[in-house]
């Protein structure tokens, strides 16, 4: 994580909350990030023995309304990429997007304006 804070310190204006519980070859980390434009990013992340297990990426307006989630909740058999797929709008749509993809995709965005 710290490389990808390193990365892309210019879109993030504070690190709000961070948590890691570790229990049992298990690990837990929650993070909340403000960014440039008011918007947040919510991360949470599960991992077992070092290795991924389960994720979402959740980004946020300033009114805390969802812009795109990515996660790997297995609830929509029914896309390509199952059980990695992100929210967009009312949309449910593939994707494989790891942690670093969305911070690249998000400043992208904030980058741009």
């Amino acid at each position: 994580m710290t490389d990808i804070l390193e990365e892309f310190g210019d879109i993030i204006e504070t690190i709000e909350f961070t948590s890691t519980i570790q229990r049992y070859g298990f690990e837990f980390t929650k993070i909340r990030l403000r960014l440039i434009d008011g918007s947040s990013l919510r991360i949470w992340e599960k991992r077992f023995n070092k290795s991924l297990q389960r994720y979402s990426y959740y980004w946020l307006d300033e009114l805390n309304k969802q812009i795109i989630g990515w996660d790997n909740a297995p609830h929509h058999s029914n896309i390509a990429s199952f059980p990695h797929h992100k929210h967009v709008e009312d949309k449910i749509l593939p994707s494989k997007y790891k942690l670093i993809d969305v911070f690249r995709y998000i400043a992208s965005r904030l980058r741009d304006k």
